[in-house]
């Protein structure tokens, strides 16, 4: 059992040291890597003679006539995804509903990426609504980049506390002069969120794009569960302790700003990449005068990559991620601090429940092995493992003084050849937890 003691001279020198060295030396990694590569041909289909996916799987067994043997995608034809959604999720409990998937090459695939649009509503065995609209437009020849992550949740989450404690259900923090253990538990919360991220960005050279947006959080009928505070024996929570130190009302809150991009993009297709790269940097000022709760600035900084390991089948191929946010100067409201599964996708942290790591800081890091498992490419698999790290500005945890690891493995069933659609089902592993997750597209 580990007990993190009080802050020495000797820790917080070091603590100084990792924050001034730690955000040039991941922004610099991002973009060299990216520099140091060749683009790479974005027409690169599946290489499987007569490639299968579902939809030909329920043609089949409905007896109509199959279509054309082909994967490669047709300018300005939309490819639909139709998916009810019957599963389940360690955040959400059993889910029910629909989700579509369309995307549409605008323009020459030579010249111009994929287009793609996600949309779901769910309902949850622990009552919850979810809406969610998720966009990656490329207009004619690249020439304007339009992503965009847009929600309306009616929501419960238990809260676990900043920074990188309890993976083995016990956690210790210092206070005053005494060291304090509980035993971890979830401190339940129901909210509602409104979130409105919307960017335009502009190509300014080759694959490079650079331009604005806005990005809108609003939580609203915050209820902390596990605040007792008239009891006998009160609990203060970790929302209602960070709120109170950092004055925000506990109830209600809002983070508005506008953001400046700046992203370079090779991928040969944004739903399911067989080679390329992706590399931004994304810099968020929330403004009172837009009606944030207060002011604050954003570091955001992403990379992801793909590595074919068989020429013959593209599918056969190592994906990398890394991202990192940082809070740079101000507060920025509990549940809009940087935290897993909270992505645009909502698909990092596997093997964890959302929102079990929260901090002001935050680095995630993923490596996927993917394989194909059928001939006809209609079945895959992977294989992954990743890490978290974040800090708590409470109790002085450091980004990289814990680190949260993960692994896991899934299967990959082609929803569409066309566009590269797949159903996703993992099992991830965590410390002290494991869960199952269900998606529509690639994790990353």
């Amino acid at each position: 059992m580990k007990i993190y003691p009080i802050l020495t001279i000797k820790r917080i020198t070091r603590a100084l040291i990792r924050q001034v060295l730690i955000l040039p030396v991941l922004i610099l990694a991002l973009f060299l890597t990216s520099f140091g590569q060749v683009p790479k041909d974005r027409t690169v289909q599946q290489n499987v003679v007569n490639p299968v996916d579902l939809f030909d799987v329920i043609r089949h067994l409905l007896g109509k006539p199959d279509t054309v043997k082909s994967d490669a995608i047709q300018i300005g034809v939309n490819n639909v995804s139709l998916l009810p959604i019957i599963g389940y999720s360690p955040a959400n409990g059993f889910v029910i509903g629909a989700a579509v998937g369309i995307t549409k090459m605008i323009g020459d695939p030579k010249t111009t990426n994929l287009s793609s649009a996600l949309a779901n509503i769910s309902l949850t065995t622990k009552n919850q609504v979810l809406i969610n609209l998720r966009t990656d437009i490329y207009t004619r020849g690249n020439e304007w980049y339009l992503p965009g992550d847009n929600r309306l949740l009616f929501f419960s989450q238990p809260t676990y506390g900043l920074g990188i404690y309890g993976l083995n259900n016990t956690y210790s923090f210092a206070l005053g002069d005494n060291s304090v253990q509980r035993t971890v538990m979830e401190q339940p919360m129901r909210f509602n969120y409104v979130r409105i991220y919307d960017a335009a960005m502009k190509r300014v050279y080759k694959k490079w794009y650079a331009g604005m947006g806005i990005n809108f959080d609003f939580h609203y009928q915050i209820n902390d569960e596990a605040l007792k505070l008239d009891t006998p024996n009160p609990f203060l929570s970790s929302h209602y302790i960070y709120s109170k130190k950092y004055g925000f009302d506990t109830a209600n809150y809002v983070t508005n700003g506008l953001t400046l991009h700046f992203v370079q993009d090779s991928r040969d297709n944004s739903v399911n990449p067989y080679t390329g790269y992706f590399a931004g940097i994304g810099f968020r000022l929330n403004q009172t005068w837009l009606g944030s709760s207060q002011s604050s600035t954003i570091l955001y900084a992403e990379f992801r990559d793909y590595f074919a390991l068989q020429k013959s089948r593209p599918r056969h191929l190592l994906a990398v991620w890394l991202w990192g946010t940082f809070v740079t100067s101000g507060h920025v409201p509990y549940l809009a601090l940087p935290s897993i599964t909270w992505d645009t996708y909502g698909r990092s942290g596997r093997g964890y429940i959302q929102g079990r790591f929260r901090g002001t800081n935050m680095v995630y890091g993923e490596v996927e092995y993917r394989f194909p498992l059928s001939e006809n490419g209609l079945f895959g698999g992977v294989v992954f493992a990743n890490a978290t790290t974040a800090n708590n500005p409470i109790t002085g945890q450091d980004l990289f003084f814990s680190i949260a690891p993960a692994g896991g493995f899934g299967l990959r069933i082609k929803m569409n050849k066309k566009d590269r659609t797949n159903i996703c089902v993992d099992y991830g592993i965590g410390r002290s937890f494991t869960g199952v997750y269900f998606n529509i597209r690639e994790t990353f």
